[in-house]
């Protein structure tokens, strides 16, 4: 067996990484480097644009931290993957897997949980008031509101990456230094008024420009508006002519209706002539054989039952002749003709002649019966068509009023207009449009109907306005005026929602020009916005104390002034280091199967762990050193502030800002170009700043509860006192009494200096209350003094 070939594995060897996993790992940090030093420069464009958004910090801050967390697994990876734990392509995918999953959530998490419980948890009041102020300062700075004296910072060039830098730096300086805030603390008010006026004044363009944009809307929604009001009064205003249109309706159904009815009796008499025309000799000869029967067995052979059966016969030949005519079954003595005979008790010379005196006989004898004077009628049989026709018809007439509606016989127009068929058909036919008509309502009644469908038109008309109106969601009356329409809680809402809250008064109109939008607008904003700040850096220091209404206000804007300088510092660090580290990355991969442990003398290995040192060395020595800074310049005035830093910090916290302030500035525009170019804060923003934020909520909130935090009516006390300051100038002064369960108990309002007695009369606020008493555990909590809330029971546990 040949076993030239097989070496055994030397321990450089065996504690190395595969060939691939290094280049993959050197490829990644390429990448990692492009996001990281975009997160730089956006760090340094928000927390140095002088007016921090809430919502572009938070979205950088998470970018960051998502970043970081990455920037460290891939660090941890190059240091820990090797050897056992990669000797396999799926070994060395699931042990780079579960690091990444250790790593990355315990940085991104562990990050804010340190800053946090380090820095802004054990803040005191005072350090979480004076962070307000520092950022008002620093966006005072920005905006030309305030120039201190030997400082270099030139506003005309806020957007230039030193400038940008310093303003970033700015608001940790000024906090840091507790001389300087005592120094100016007579001059808040007179700084704030400054910064908002001049902020507003910089921004007023803008925003006039969002308010033109905003009347513009506006003006189109009138017009769409008015277009639906022209279509509205139209309506209205048509409404008798849409009257007189119905009534025409009307008429020309009653026309038509008398034309179908003379229509449909003249039908049916034709149909009754030719029926007559057929049945009538028929019926006839059906007499006459009745008659016959009659003749042969009812005279003096008179036979009963042939008779009854002869006649039935007959009959029933009769109902099959009505059957095949279409005719109801009526007794054969209905076809009878009645014939004007003689008058009863009279009698002419000719008849009786005639009958020989006879009749003067009969004559006599019915006048002595009472019966003079009565007529005779005969009734006969005939044949003659025109005698069946009206008897067909008469028959008809259950028919014809189904068919029709109406009985035969009606003469005239006029009839036919006042029937109740006629004025039952009309209220049928209208009630399909919505027009109700009373049942006791006829065709002459025009006034009536009339005013009904004016009513109806006028009804129609106000629904669909309102089912438009309710289509926009909007609940508005037609035929407003200009003034009336811009004045509308609709428009106003929308006019809210365009300008922002903090650009809106109300009522705001849409028709002023410049002038009237700086005097009713912008003026007013500053009075408000001034009110509004004034109420926190003016603010008893109690109010930003754990659990007091301000202190959940008082961290953010610390952090706001501390956080940007420390991330921006530590990024630019990463992105520096991982800069330099990256030829010497690709130098070893070059040659990175070979080994040359044999031939390196003993020395020759700390060659490369010095030079790594050095390197590192010489990118924070180098900048301080060559580099330099008109704000680290000693006549400026940034010194006095980088002195106290170094005597209030730490001198090595004095070196590190000198280092970010000639460092930053160089690196700020290579990540901004990256941006631009690749857009990728944009796409953090679209695809994972929701999800991301959404579990840091979740997970911050377990790992790191809050502390007490000012309960709902301390808040809503707070907002009474920036209304009332807002609307009357001043607090309203209200008793104040607290109940305890001791008689013997030691009551202390510390958040004031007069000594509290029972109805002590305090401003509406946020008070801190101490109770005490012998054998009770001393307790301390705030309460909310407002209008709803006077007087406060505090009850202590026994010891």
């Amino acid at each position: 067996m040949d076993t030239t070939n097989n070496k055994p594995v030397k321990p450089a060897q065996k504690n190395r990484k595969p060939k691939w996993l290094a280049i993959t790992l050197f490829i990644l940090s390429l990448l990692y480097l492009i996001p990281e030093v975009v997160f730089n420069a956006k760090l340094v464009e928000v927390a140095g644009g002088g007016h921090i958004n809430d919502d572009t910090l938070h979205l950088v801050e998470l970018f960051g931290r998502t970043i970081s967390g990455i920037g460290v697994t891939l660090l941890l990876a190059d240091w820990l993957l090797k050897g056992r734990l990669v000797s396999s392509v799926p070994r060395a995918i699931l042990s780079l897997a579960l690091l990444t999953a250790l790593v990355w959530p315990t940085v991104f998490f562990g990050q804010k949980l340190l800053i946090d419980k380090w820095l802004i948890e054990p803040s005191s009041a005072q350090q979480r008031q004076d962070a307000f102020f520092a950022s008002i300062l620093r966006s005072s700075l920005a905006a030309n509101a305030v120039q201190i004296k030997g400082l270099p910072y030139q506003v005309e060039h806020a957007t230039s990456p030193t400038e940008m830098t310093f303003l970033a730096m700015m608001g940790g300086l000024v906090y840091a230094n507790d001389d300087f805030i005592h120094h100016v603390d007579d001059k808040k008010r007179e700084i704030l008024n400054r910064y908002i006026q001049n902020k507003a004044n910089s921004q007023f363009d803008q925003h006039f420009a969002d308010y033109k944009n905003m009347r513009q809307e506006v003006i189109e929604a009138y017009q769409e508006y008015q277009t639906g009001v022209k279509r509205y009064n139209n309506s209205m205003n048509g409404a008798s002519s849409r009257a007189n249109r119905a009534w025409e309706e009307v008429e020309t159904q009653v026309s038509e209706g008398w034309s179908s009815y003379r229509g449909a009796e003249k039908s049916y008499l034709a149909r009754a002539e030719a029926r007559a025309q057929n049945i009538g000799p028929k019926i006839y000869s059906h007499f006459e054989d009745r008659n016959d029967c009659i003749d042969r067995y009812g005279g003096k052979n008179r036979n009963q039952d042939r008779l009854n059966r002869c006649i039935t016969s007959e009959e029933k030949q009769y109902a099959k002749t009505l059957s095949n005519a279409g005719l109801p079954f009526v007794e054969m003595d209905y076809w009878l003709k009645r014939e004007q005979g003689r008058t009863k008790g009279t009698t002419t010379l000719e008849d009786a002649a005639w009958s020989l005196g006879l009749s003067a006989v009969v004559a006599g004898l019915e006048i002595i019966s009472g019966d003079s004077g009565k007529e005779v009628v005969n009734e006969v049989f005939t044949n003659e068509v025109a005698h069946y026709t009206p008897r067909i018809t008469a028959l008809w007439q259950d028919k014809f009023k189904r068919e029709t509606g109406y009985p035969m016989g009606i003469r005239s127009i006029k009839e036919f207009r006042l029937h109740e068929v006629t004025a039952r058909k009309v209220r049928q036919r209208v009630a399909n449009d919505g027009i109700k008509l009373s049942t006791s309502w006829r065709v002459s009644q025009v006034t009536v109907f009339k005013n009904t469908v004016k009513a109806r038109v006028r009804s129609e008309t106000k629904r669909q306005w309102n089912e438009e109106m309710a289509k926009k969601g909007v609940n508005m009356m037609p035929n407003l005026s200009w003034k009336s329409f811009q004045i509308h809680p609709h428009i106003q809402a929308t006019i809210l929602e365009s300008m922002g809250e903090r650009n809106y008064v109300k009522p705001m109109m849409a028709d002023w020009n410049n002038k009237q939008f700086h005097e009713n607008v912008v003026k007013v904003n500053i009075k408000r916005e001034t009110k509004y700040w004034l109420s926190y850096i003016e603010s008893a220091r109690s109010q930003f104390e754990d659990g007091a209404p301000l202190a959940e206000n008082g961290k953010s804007a610390l952090r706001s002034i501390i956080v940007p300088p420390i991330s921006m510092s530590l990024s630019l660090m990463l992105v520096l280091l991982t800069a330099v580290k990256v030829p010497f990355k690709f130098y070893s991969l070059i040659d990175y199967d070979k080994d040359f442990s044999e031939h390196q003398k003993p020395w020759e290995k700390f060659v490369g762990p010095a030079l790594s040192i050095a390197l590192m060395l010489a990118v924070f020595a180098i900048p301080l050193l060559v580099g330099s800074s008109k704000f680290t310049d000693e006549k400026s005035t940034t010194s006095y502030f980088l002195d106290s830093f170094e005597e209030t910090v730490s001198p090595v916290g004095s070196l590190a800002l000198k280092w970010v302030l000639h460092t930053q500035p160089l690196v700020q525009p290579v990540g901004a170009k990256f941006d631009e170019n690749m857009k990728i804060t944009e796409i953090f923003k679209n695809t994972l700043e929701a999800p991301i934020a959404t579990m840091d909520i979740i997970i911050m909130a377990k790992i790191n509860p809050l502390k007490s935090l000012a309960s709902q009516e301390m808040k809503e006390s707070f907002e009474e006192q920036k209304q009332a300051i807002t609307q009357t100038g001043q607090l309203v002064d209200l008793p104040f009494t607290v109940h305890t369960n001791s008689n013997n108990a030691r009551i202390r309002v510390l958040n004031i200096k007069p000594r509290y007695e029972a109805g002590i009369k305090l401003p509406a606020g946020n008070y801190h209350v101490e109770v005490s008493a012998p054998g009770y555990t001393t307790k301390r909590i705030w309460v909310a003094h407002n209008n709803k809330s006077s007087t406060h029971q505090i009850n202590m546990n026994k010891v």
